[in-house]
């Protein structure tokens, strides 16, 4: 056995996912620099993918000296000489030569791969034991001893500690455990004649009787007994071949009879099986499977091997009984993943195919599935001819719903190229894409996907269809889009239910739902979609939750408020007890270097913020090849982090703030950033950092993990720390950094803030992003993803058109109406409308804008895009009402100039203090200048017009623009009325000599 590992490029697939794994690559290899929305034309399937793609395939050793030789050669160099003699020097490949190298190659998988193991000798049947419906699998409770299953256990175990590698998810051929005198081959060399052949000739094999079923392949794979383990052995995919025999083979631990119950057992989760209720997601497990137990079942279907809890069945009946089963976070799937922590499983699986009785040495024709199967990993390597052959794929094998599915992605993929094609090409493309993808949603119900991807392909044909510009009536069925992505979310989230998937799938897919939702006007829904989203969020990490039933007291480390005047901004932690010791540090860090070392320069971040000088790396990813460093952590946030947030923030609510989460804590992201100021300084930044913003989740917790140069004058870093901008209200320093190294600074996810660059040496910290689950008895004002849901709200509604997104920004400012951020874009967007439009409800809305921009303004006195909004808000309503006869409307003159003075100074004296810390905003100061000096000219003010006119030159120059085409129309603007005022001023002293 060995992996199948093909390398696609953006370039040879055209922004589509195209390998067998699409999105459920377990390895997890595939991140992304990207952040398309599903609004954009090009494909939503690049959302999550890298250039490598890993196809796990259950295929055998000879796959290498067949396929490789053959169809691998034939694909790279893109000929075969199929008529010898000719002139022509490339030739296409013709189906014929294809199929004789799918057909040779199957052969010799057939003849050569498991030669150790006995062919079929005599075609028979027998009746399955268990077989629910016969259609998908069939069983057969003991088809090996316990002694049996226990003697191959022990072979692998031993194997895999010679290696000195006994943890993680592992595999080895059957063949390495062989050695003269294994008394268990005889019994299993039985088994396969007598119960695995028969069972799959009566259950699946019944159109090939010249020809006799053989092993291709025979792998052991082990998974689980460690921190964080993996509940699935192998990845949910198909396997090569025509039938997969699954046995399990137990644990490596022995349970006292009392532990029965709650022992560690295997399970299949079988895609096929996921009901159309989509609740009882247990019946999509084949299992607990005993020791010795076989289940056969097409190769064609999409399974994964798994450890579960033996009492799974009772557990999930237990939690719908009260109630406890509709979420993500459900006591059965906490109980799956932390069965798969407690021992080590074992199963063995085997690939079977059939060959020709009649003639060994004839090559005969293939099964059609593996004609169908081998041809679609053909197609990957071809280019512009991929489409001919997965159809050629598909007319061999009319009922594998993945060759429509593989059709529904090329086409996709050609239909949102970035080339320049003709749009009734495009057009024609993904009608195709969505013909294919609809045909595989037929044949294949419950692939979660096939829905995703079609959903997709209908909003790419919408947005050609205003590309052209014929308008959406035809195609703009919106609902269409959101019941695919509905579907895909809700088989999807019986695969992250069960812990057989990550949460990243389903928060893509629940991203364009609620997208989709708010094009559609369904806020409701919206919001109900994201709610669902923000769950993804709490249980997203694999480090332990708060636990909540925990009573005994907590040593957390002594803390204390910053504030800026009477607000509570920040938390810093100080004295003996730190968050992190120093061998915790010594820990983290060494994780680090690992990860950076074997990335050799390629990014390990999933955040596509990335700047010259900064590293980052998830936690998450440093633990899941380091059980000892995740049991650290987990224990670490029980003991400190967790109980310390909960004593820091607890009267928050008394206070004006967010009370604490009714829920258990979480971890909804942990990020180990690295600063490197030299790396930076040499790249012309003036450090390494980060941009002014806010975090996901509820609160922030950055950890230092080396010193200051004030600290450690030989090893130091300088510069550096957290720019806090509520800081820049008062006459305290605004950039902080944790009393000492393993200390912390805690806030609020929702204060703006910004990494200060780091001039010189390296800064290493961990932040690890707060969330919280969803309590078990929510009340009608919890707010457990009220923050979360304003923030993913606030940032879908800013893409959407104007009307609805100014309904969505309302809606967000509703959620959170504590954070500045929703009311300084909803009152940006309100000021955005037409400014020809003279009638009442464009004069509310201006009107409505300076009122939400003075809100933002109280809420965060520190934000200097605030109050320059504000500004050019005032000034805005000064215009308009001037313009359409509503003079009357405004505050008195004075006090309107006297506001928008007072606003525009203060942004500019708070731009002034975050360009010093090396954290500007990035508004326009010129703009600021012009603005006051067109305003002070209208009411006719010409001394204090120049005084503001002439600073315009100044403020473009330092933000080094003067050479720049916008800063020549600020510059002719700015001359314009300094030209007015001198004018008008001549006028005055003209009239004041009269």
């Amino acid at each position: 056995y060995r992996f199948v590992t093909t390398s696609c490029t953006h370039e040879h697939i055209n922004g589509a996912l195209c390998a067998d794994t699409m999105r459920r690559n377990s390895s997890k290899l595939i991140t992304t620099r990207c952040e398309r929305t599903l609004t954009m034309v090009s494909f939503a399937l690049a959302l999550f993918f890298g250039n490598l793609l890993c196809c796990y395939a259950f295929a055998p050793l000879a796959v290498e000296g067949t396929i490789k030789p053959t169809l691998l050669r034939v694909a790279t160099e893109g000929t075969i000489d199929v008529q010898k003699g000719t002139d022509t020097e490339k030739k296409e490949l013709s189906y014929a030569s294809i199929l004789k190298a799918i057909d040779e190659s199957h052969h010799n998988d057939a003849t050569q791969s498991c030669t150790y193991l006995p062919d079929e000798t005599q075609i028979q049947a027998i009746d399955a034991v268990d077989a629910k419906p016969a259609e998908l699998y069939q069983s057969h409770p003991t088809l090996l001893k316990e002694e049996t299953v226990h003697a191959i256990r022990s072979a692998a175990l031993n194997y895999f500690e010679q290696r000195g590698d006994n943890w993680g998810l592992q595999d080895v051929v059957l063949d390495e455990l062989l050695s003269e005198g294994s008394e268990w081959k005889k019994e299993l060399d039985d088994a396969v004649t007598k119960v695995v052949y028969p069972l799959s000739r009566s259950g699946f094999i019944k159109d090939h009787p010249n020809s006799s079923l053989t092993v291709t392949s025979a792998t052991i794979f082990v998974g689980g007994g460690y921190p964080g383990a993996a509940v699935t052995t192998t990845a949910l995919e198909r396997d090569s071949g025509m039938i997969t025999a699954h046995i399990d083979l137990g644990t490596d631990e022995i349970y006292d009879e009392a532990n029965q119950q709650n022992k560690a057992m295997g399970g299949l989760f079988m895609e096929s099986l996921v009901n159309d209720a989509l609740v009882d997601t247990a019946s999509a497990v084949v299992g607990p499977l005993t020791p010795g137990q076989l289940v056969v079942h097409r190769s064609m279907e999409r399974t994964a091997a798994m450890i579960l809890p033996s009492n799974l069945h009772e557990i999930e009946a237990e939690s719908k009984e009260h109630s406890k089963q509709s979420g993500l976070d459900n006591p059965t799937r906490t109980k799956i993943l932390k069965t798969a922590e407690t021992a080590r499983h074992y199963c063995l699986r085997l690939t079977l195919t059939v060959k020709n009785n009649e003639n060994q040495e004839e090559i005969a024709e293939a099964p059609a599935e593996e004609r169908s199967y081998m041809l679609r990993s053909f197609a990957r390597f071809r280019g512009d001819d991929r489409v001919r052959y997965l159809t050629l794929a598909g007319i061999i094998d009319v009922d594998d719903y993945e060759n429509h599915l593989w059709l529904g992605f090329d086409y996709s993929a050609r239909a949102n190229t970035e080339d320049e094609v003709d749009i009734s090409q495009r057009m024609s493309d993904i009608n195709k894409a969505i013909f294919h993808l609809q045909k595989a949603a037929e044949l294949c119900p419950t692939d979660a996907r096939v829905p995703f991807q079609l959903g997709n392909a209908f909003v790419a044909r919408n947005s050609m269809m205003d590309q052209a510009g014929e308008g959406t009536e035809q195609y703009a069925d919106l609902s269409k889009v959101a019941d695919a992505l509905q579907r895909s979310s809700q088989l999807e989230t019986v695969a992250v239910k069960l812990g057989i998937h990550d949460i990243n799938d389903l928060a893509i897919c629940l991203n364009g739902l609620a997208t989709n939702f708010c094009k559609m006007g369904e806020f409701d829904s919206a919001v109900d979609v994201i709610s669902r989203w923000g769950e993804c969020g709490s249980i997203r990490s694999s480090l332990e939750p708060e636990d909540l039933a925990s009573h005994e007291p907590k040593s957390i480390p002594k803390f204390e408020w910053i504030k800026a005047g009477e607000r509570d901004v920040a938390i810093t932690t100080y004295g003996d007890t730190a968050v992190f010791d120093e061998d915790d540090i010594a820990l983290i860090r060494a994780a680090a270097d690992k990860r950076f070392a074997q990335a050799s320069g390629a990014q390990t971040s999933r955040y596509t913020m990335q700047y010259e000088g900064n590293r980052e790396v998830h936690l998450d990813d440093l633990c899941k090849n380091d059980p000892a460093l995740k049991e650290r952590m987990d224990n670490i946030l029980q003991e400190k982090i967790y109980p310390l947030v909960r004593e820091a923030f607890k009267d928050q609510g008394d206070n004006g703030g967010h009370p604490p989460p009714l829920g258990a804590l979480s971890v909804y992201d942990s990020i180990f950033v690295r600063y490197n100021g030299d790396v930076a300084r040499k790249a012309g930044r003036i450090g390494a950092s980060q941009p002014l913003h806010q975090d996901g989740g509820m609160y922030s917790v950055n950890i230092a993990l080396n010193a200051h140069k004030d600290d450690d004058p030989v090893n130091g870093f300088t510069g550096g720390g957290t720019f806090v901008e509520a800081l820049s209200v008062g006459d305290d320093e605004t950039v902080r950094r944790p009393a000492s190294t393993g200390h912390a600074l805690l806030h609020r996810t929702t204060q703006r803030h910004a990494g200060a660059p780091t001039t010189s040496g390296i800064r290493d910290i961990l932040v690890i992003f707060l969330t919280a689950r969803r309590p078990e008895t929510p009340i009608n004002n919890e707010y457990t993803y009220g923050i979360e849901t304003a923030m993913r709200l606030q940032t879908m509604a800013k893409e959407l058109p104007r009307e609805q997104c100014l309904r969505g920004l309302e809606l967000a400012r509703s959620y959170d109406p504590l954070n500045s951020e929703m009311s300084y874009w909803l009152g940006v967007h309100l000021l955005q409308g037409d400014p020809n439009d003279p009638s009442d409800e464009r004069w509310e809305e201006i009107c409505r804008g300076v009122e939400t921009l003075e809100a933002a303004a109280e809420l965060n006195p520190a934000d200097a895009r605030a109050y320059y909004h504000l500004g050019m808000a005032i000034s805005t309503r000064h215009k308009y009402a001037m313009r359409t006869k509503r003079a009357h409307l405004l505050p008195p003159a004075a006090d309107a100039a006297s506001r928008m003075i007072e606003t525009f100074e203060e942004a500019i004296r708070l731009e002034k203090i975050c360009e010093e810390a090396g954290c500007k905003n990035g508004f326009n100061v010129a703009a600021s200048y012009l603005t006051l000096g067109e305003f002070m000219a209208r009411l006719r003010n010409f001394d204090k017009a120049m005084e503001y006119l002439s600073l315009v030159e100044g403020a473009l120059a330092s933000a080094g623009g003067l050479d720049t085409p916008w800063a020549g129309g600020f510059l002719e603007e700015m001359n314009r009325m300094k030209s007015y005022c001198e004018t008008e001023t001549a006028k005055l002293s003209e009239n004041a000599v009269v």
